[in-house]
């Protein structure tokens, strides 16, 4: 059988909104809303809370060891070296990076990408065309210690898979095609600003915690209340330059 291990990249250190991940939404922090939907991915052995070694993100470790999950401490700057050596650490055959700014992670995406990897044999599996802040990485612990040896760009070393996905040839990299009802460009799902925290603190309001909500729900939600929808609908990404 091989070793799943869900790890969940989370720093206090935010240029936009700092301290985004330990807002709380209803009796939730955003890490915690995260932390508990994962959890019910049964295909994951464990789940590991990556976050740095700087005295600011005690709060993270506190938190994540007092939800019950395990917790290891590396570099702010070189995310690829936090997220090896958390898997080394934790025996790690196949890994699930997820960010903690993503609280509605889709736990049925989640699922379908593990179980590509697996019946592909594929190095790298991810998902196209899906609601920003839905989605989720997996990768074999080879390919990830390839690109901790390899990589070479900063911007590499910070956001962890672009070796791997860049390196198609070496890597066999496939994309899982996420169901229709995730296939929404007007939706965003991601917390990154003041507008974005303003949005997840009306879905609450109106949902309840939303570690317990379904990503059907909240679209139908969305749907039905465009007003609400529109508070972050036009905040821009920032995708990593090199």
């Amino acid at each position: 059988m091989k070793n799943i291990i869900g790890i969940v990249q989370a720093r206090t250190g935010s240029t936009r909104l700092p301290n985004k991940v330990i807002k709380k939404i209803g009796n939730k922090t955003v890490l915690e809303t995260l932390l508990y939907r994962i959890d019910k991915v049964d295909l994951l052995n464990s789940l590991i809370v990556a976050t740095t070694t700087k005295k600011e993100d005690d709060i993270i470790e506190i938190i994540s060891l007092k939800s019950g999950f395990k917790v290891f401490r590396g570099s702010e700057e070189n995310v690829l070296d936090r997220y090896y050596k958390t898997a080394k650490e934790y025996n790690a055959d196949i890994i699930v990076r997820i960010t903690a700014d993503n609280p509605l992670t889709d736990s049925d995406l989640m699922k379908n990408i593990i179980s590509y990897l697996l019946n592909n044999k594929c190095d790298y599996v991810s998902s196209k065309e899906t609601i920003l802040g839905t989605g989720s990485e997996v990768f074999t612990f080879e390919a990830l210690e390839d690109a901790w040896l390899n990589s070479k760009q900063k911007f590499q070393k910070e956001h962890v898979t672009p070796y791997i996905r860049e390196n198609d040839k070496k890597f066999k990299v496939a994309y899982v095609n996420p169901v229709e009802a995730l296939k929404r460009e007007d939706i965003r799902l991601t917390i990154d600003t003041s507008e974005d925290l303003k949005f997840y603190l009306e879905l609450c309001d109106s949902l309840g915690d939303l570690s317990l909500v379904s990503i059907n729900t909240i679209i139908n939600f969305l749907d039905a209340n465009p007003e609400v929808k529109r508070i972050n609908q036009h905040v821009k990404q920032r995708y990593y330059k090199h």
